[in-house]
C-alpha cells in the first residue's frame, strides 16, 4: 500500500468517524470528558509550568504541575484548571482587583 492509498484510507475513516463522534459527544458529553481526564491522569506526562502573573498588587512569578499528552495541552490545562481558577477565586475574595497572565511556559 503506498502513501497516497494510506492517506485516502484515513480520510475515508475520518469522515465515517467525526459524525459519530458528534452525536455521541453531544448524548453523552460529561461522560466523555470524565473519562478523558481520567486517561491523561494515568497516562499523561507530568510538565512543570512556570506562569508570569500581573495583578494590581504586582508581578507574580508561580510554578506548578500539571498533566498532559502535549506540551500545548499542558499549557491549557495550566490556565484552565490551576491559574484562571485561582485568579478567579482571589477575585471574588477581594484579595486582587484584576488579573492578567503575562507568560507561561513549561520548563
Amino acid at each position: 500500500m503506498d502513501i497516497k492509498e494510506l492517506e485516502q484510507r484515513i480520510i475515508d475513516l475520518e469522515r465515517r468517524f467525526f459524525p459519530i463522534e458528534k452525536v455521541l459527544y453531544e448524548k453523552h458529553r460529561e461522560e466523555i470528558e470524565v473519562k478523558k481526564s481520567e486517561d491523561i491522569e494515568r497516562d499523561g506526562t507530568n510538565y512543570t509550568i512556570r506562569a508570569v502573573i500581573e495583578t494590581d498588587k504586582g508581578k507574580n512569578t508561580i510554578q506548578f504541575n500539571v498533566k498532559g499528552y502535549t506540551e500545548k495541552q499542558a499549557l491549557y490545562f495550566a490556565n484552565e484548571k490551576v491559574i484562571y481558577p485561582q485568579m478567579v477565586r482571589l477575585q471574588n475574595d477581594g484579595k486582587i482587583r484584576w488579573f492578567k497572565t503575562i507568560s507561561k511556559q513549561i520548563i
